[in-house]
């Protein structure tokens, strides 16, 4: 297969350089002998399609070398600043992670590479207690209720979360909340890049005790660092991971907010989900009232933000993603996700706001619990064997999906991502699997044909696309219907169940 992204650097093994006197130049110069090596290492991941633009790089940076360009990729900005520390290269889980080492010092067991949902104490149903965070939230609002209680009890300063970009509104911007009003303006979720990590920097400067809500290989990121900079693992006191099927490129944002024209003007905040589970994108105004992002000229059916969403992953998942088997966020303290699974008893309506959450560690068991017994959250029980059914499609596909990228990249000679001892002993997948990997790789073609996807994303912006989703809507409906009315008739025969 062709390799999912075209470099964006000017040459191989380079990266961009900004100066105040020169513009923009090239990094490194002519002479071999006169690059730092550090530079070249982390050039030499950027330009083999193994950067996750977490900006593990440029938070830990101690000499403030390294900044982001328009797509996130780590640029230079002050070279001369540069000792060679080479923490830039050590950092990043793009380019190494020891998943099994970490595992087994985690959770004291060896993983089991073909599980999904990793090791957890309890899975829990629960949403926030405050009726217009649950409202406003993508979900329960489960995340910001935990934060606001970690703040208001003062066992936290501050939660690192992603705002809107004032400028480019479609865009996340990792801050550093230190109030309860700065976390609210931080619900809803963000599906672009976003480098989470960039404020490592501010805590290691700011001494303090922090929260870290982020995406599976920016836990990865931040275990890396930890392990080099001591004081960040005394001062990130708790982390919770999101759920990632995979980020995507800002490419498709770009397309999708030039294709409201005249109806971006004046819109203060790009919302991706308006409604419950699985909810829709709008823009939002200064006076409050909103116009849908995809098809708002339509009446009755709008494709859900979901919908929309799965088109957009087989377009426009990143290089880095394809190779990353972690969807259920491993080794954070608690793993956090919309609930993807049939409602366990006749109370549960989804709709309503739920949030699944799967509490890993003791800490993230003790957050959970005193945010339930101050009612700063509700919450309702999920047995084992629900919890392994719930995003179980979702994990699968991107656990194998990895398998077969970094096994087709080591036949063809491409970069991989090292993942350790595990890198070794991936599974072989055969038989029916064989069978699902390879279908949903086909539905993946557009990542790999940059000059096409932009294309056929604007089709299905278009009134073919519509007819098309339109049809996945009826075949999704019917689909969870039947779901949940088969899991209705099991617990009526057999009882929920505990295994």
């Amino acid at each position: 297969m062709a390799h999912p992204r075209l470099p964006i650097l000017p040459e191989e093994n380079s990266l961009r350089v900004s100066s105040p006197f020169q513009g923009e130049l090239t990094w490194p110069p002519q002479k071999e002998d006169e690059q730092p090596r550090a530079l070249r290492a982390l050039s030499r991941i950027v330009d083999g399609g193994l950067c996750h633009r977490c900006g593990s790089c440029v938070g830990i940076c101690p000499t403030g070398v390294l900044a982001l360009d328009e797509e996130e990729y780590p640029t230079v900005k002050n070279l001369s600043a540069c000792t060679d520390c080479d923490l830039c290269v050590k950092v990043c889980p793009g380019d190494e992670f020891s998943y099994e080492d970490l595992f087994e010092q985690k959770f004291g067991r060896k993983p089991e590479l073909e599980e999904t949902h990793g090791e957890f104490q309890r899975a829990v149903l629960a949403h926030a207690s405050d009726e217009s965070l649950r409202a406003g939230s993508t979900s329960g609002g489960l995340v910001t209720a935990l934060l606001v209680d970690r703040l208001k009890r003062g066992e936290i300063d501050g939660a690192v979360v992603i705002q809107s970009d004032e400028d480019q509104i479609w865009k996340g911007k990792p801050v550093v909340a230190r109030s309860e009003a700065e976390l609210l303006q931080a619900t809803k979720s963000k599906y672009a890049i976003s480098p989470t990590n960039l404020v490592f920097e501010e805590i290691l400067r700011l001494p303090g005790r922090y929260a870290l809500v982020g995406l599976p290989c920016q836990i990865h990121g931040f275990e890396k660092a930890a392990e080099l900079q001591q004081a960040l693992r005394e001062r990130v006191v708790l982390t919770i991971g999101l759920f990632c099927h995979a980020a995507i490129e800002h490419e498709a944002f770009r397309i999708i907010w030039d294709s409201l024209g005249e109806k971006t003007r004046g819109a203060e905040r790009f919302v991706s989900r308006i409604g419950k589970h699985p909810g829709a994108p709008h823009l939002q105004y200064a006076d409050g009232s909103t116009y849908p992002v995809y098809f708002g000229e339509k009446k009755g059916f709008r494709p859900s933000s979901m919908e929309m969403i799965n088109i957009l992953y087989r377009l426009y998942t990143p290089a880095r993603c394809l190779t990353c088997f972690d969807a259920l966020a491993e080794f954070a303290d608690i793993a956090v996700g919309d609930p993807w699974m049939a409602p366990p008893t006749d109370e549960i309506d989804f709709h309503d706001g739920w949030s699944f959450a799967l509490l890993r560690s003791a800490r993230g068991e003790a957050a959970f619990q005193e945010a339930l017994e101050a009612g700063a959250i509700g919450a309702a029980s999920v047995t084992r064997k629900e919890a392994l059914a719930c995003n179980k499609q979702m994990a699968t596909e991107k656990r194998w999906r990895a398998f077969r990228m970094i096994e087709t990249h080591r036949r063809q000679g491409k970069s991989i991502p090292n993942y350790g001892r595990t890198s070794s002993h991936f599974p072989h997948h055969g038989g029916v699997q064989f069978v699902e990997t390879e279908l949903h790789m086909l539905t993946h073609i557009g990542c790999f044909l940059p000059r096409i996807r932009g294309k056929l994303l604007r089709f299905f912006l278009g009134e073919g696309g519509y007819r098309l989703l339109w049809l996945n809507n009826k075949r999704r409906t019917v689909k969870f219907f039947l779901r949940d009315q088969i899991a209705r008739i099991r617990r009526n025969l057999f009882g929920r169940g505990t295994e």
